[in-house]
């Protein structure tokens, strides 16, 4: 009796949602064993047992922050808060990353980046905890694998390669997405493969956020949720007046208003009904003859058969008429609406990790086939933002970044997270912890009471509050845009230095050469001969000279002799010489 009433009183924000409980694996008799002990995020610090065992108190709920407060980059805040009873363990899990990306020729800075991940776990731990423990390493080797094609160029110099390498142009946007999405896609077949080596692992929701060339990439699969929250000036609301700022509340002044800015959309049966609807309707092997891949605007019922019934199915937007069959009796794949809606009657979500060997309650079938990892993803290029000078409001400009697991978002608007971010950052102008109170404030909000019966309420004791556990990462967007810009002036410098370095010499390549060639004109022009081959050839002249006195002499002498002898004779005689 107790234990119905404790499900009844569990399930009070989005009742009649059936239990998802782990399918146990076994190798040859016997269990598997966990791939990761379980444990909280390690910036965390929770070391021992006792702490585990202490934040995992589902009476009293605790809310748990960093011991060191500077821990996370920037000094972005984070609060979580176990569930009242669904789980024995909280099932959320958090990570981040500063890495840096290692340029390839060695003379210039490397590439910083820093990344954030909130995993919200179902039927079990496991995926949840892989994820944050593993994902980041999956994603720094994309990265790595680009790194030649992301670097900044200056205005004279394009990336290398690009026109040859592809026929297509490739921006560095696509590039960054194309490795988050590839990313998402490694780590789910990760978990799939770990299936046979440990326990199964469940399943979870996944958002992130990558800070890279001075740019925010925000990738959600799931219902985990990221929004911007700013605090922009009537006079910076004009001058963005082609973007939509209908949704933004006033803030403690009039002069102020406070946007929420959703960089992620939820995935959920529900949102999610076209695609699923279209799947169903091109494989209907994956429903087992057991559902029906239509949405009917009235509950199908057997007295109706034979009569006209308005429908849609697969991506239609708009509604048509049918004649019912017993084949539209089936279950739809699809039940329910918005958080209350099922796929197979099972699970309320249809993107993120694992979930690999999920049947559907009552007919056993496989769920994956309908789940994807596929992540969509929304950037933002903080070089483009607006800032008025003298106006102290880089956090309200820029915005404050706020992830949080659906325990966050069943219970607060996106507006009234924004709002209470910036009340909470008035209260702390200049600490260091601004943005941890920013967190606890929130997780506080929605995690609420419990009143004299035992029940969770939100602050009015009336409202239900999230029975669910909560994870939120509060980030500022300016502080890695302020770091960034410090990088990119030291990268700019240094290639300037390695530009004049080359240019330098070049300049003295040519003029070496030019050099070169002024003297062998020269030489030409005036040969120069080595003093002991001059002195050689004075030594053979001299010889030359000798010899040709003693041949003149010989001459002379044979002469004579033949003018004696002509003046001996009666008659002249020719003779040449």
């Amino acid at each position: 009796m107790f234990n119905r009433l404790k499900n009844r009183v569990l399930t009070s924000i989005v009742p009649d949602i059936p239990s998802i409980t782990p399918t146990p694996s076994y190798s040859i008799g016997r269990p598997l064993p966990e791939k990761f002990q379980y444990q909280r995020p390690p910036f965390l610090q929770l070391l021992t047992p006792d702490e585990l065992k202490a934040s995992a108190d589902h009476n009293v709920r605790p809310i748990i922050v960093p011991r060191d407060v500077a821990i996370l980059p920037f000094c972005a805040g984070y609060a979580e808060c176990v569930n009242s009873g669904k789980s024995e363990w909280n099932e959320d899990q958090a990570a981040f990353s500063m890495q840096v990306l290692h340029h390839p020729s060695k003379d210039l800075p490397d590439l910083p980046y820093v990344y954030f991940g909130i995993f919200d776990g179902h039927a079990g731990t496991g995926a949840a905890l892989a994820s944050s423990l593993q994902f980041h390493h999956i994603l720094h080797e994309k990265l790595v694998d680009i790194i030649e094609l992301l670097l900044p160029t200056n205005a004279n110099e394009s990336p290398p390669m690009f026109p040859l390498m592809f026929h297509k142009t490739v921006s560095k946007d696509e590039l960054i997405i194309g490795a988050l999405e590839s990313a998402f896609y490694d780590m789910d077949a990760v978990l799939a493969e770990d299936r046979t080596k440990y326990r199964n692992a469940g399943g979870c929701t996944s958002v992130v956020t990558l800070f890279i060339l001075g740019k925010m990439y925000v990738a959600n699969a799931g219902d985990s949720r990221a929004i911007l929250a700013q605090r922009l000036s009537k006079e910076m609301i004009k001058m963005q007046a082609d973007k939509p700022y209908s949704n933004g509340v006033k803030s403690d002044s009039d002069d102020y208003q406070i946007i929420a800015t959703p960089f992620s959309f939820d995935h959920t049966p529900d949102t999610e009904r076209g695609r699923i609807l279209s799947l169903g309707k091109v494989h209907p092997d994956l429903m087992g003859g057991e559902y029906i891949a239509m949405e009917y605007a009235k509950k199908p019922m057997t007295k109706d058969l034979g009569t006209r019934i308005l429908y849609k199915q697969g991506n239609m937007k708009g509604w048509t008429y049918k004649t019912l069959t017993k084949e539209d009796l089936k279950m739809p794949i699809v039940t329910g609406e918005g958080k209350r809606s099922r796929l197979l009657g099972t699970i309320g979500v249809t993107r993120g990790f694992g979930d690999h060997d999920l049947r559907a309650i009552g007919s056993g079938l496989l769920i994956k086939p309908f789940l994807s990892c596929h992540p969509e993803i929304i950037y933002r290029d903080l070089s483009l933002i607006i800032s008025l000078p003298d106006d102290n409001n880089l956090d309200g400009e820029y915005g404050v970044l706020i992830m949080g697991t659906d325990g966050l978002w069943d219970v607060l608007e996106n507006e009234t997270v924004a709002r209470i971010t910036f009340e909470t950052l008035k209260k702390y102008p200049n600490e260091k912890h601004r943005y941890t109170m920013v967190a606890q404030e929130l997780v506080a909000k929605s995690r609420g009471r419990a009143n004299d019966s035992g029940h969770w309420r939100l602050s009015d004791l009336k409202a239900p509050a999230t029975v669910d556990d909560i994870s939120v990462i509060v980030i500022p967007v300016y502080q890695y845009y302020k770091e960034f810009c410090e990088w990119e002036k030291k990268y700019f410098e240094a290639q300037q230095r390695r530009e004049e370095l080359r240019n330098a010499a070049i300049s003295n390549n040519k003029a070496m050469n030019s050099a070169a060639s002024i003297n062998g004109d020269a030489s030409k022009s005036n040969p120069i001969i080595d003093n002991d081959e001059d002195d050689d050839e004075d030594d053979e002249v001299e010889e030359a000279k000798e010899e040709n006195s003693t041949e003149r002499d010989e001459i002379d002498r044979a002469l004579e002799k033949i003018n004696l002898n002509d003046g001996n004779s009666e008659e002249p005689s020719e003779s040449t010489a």
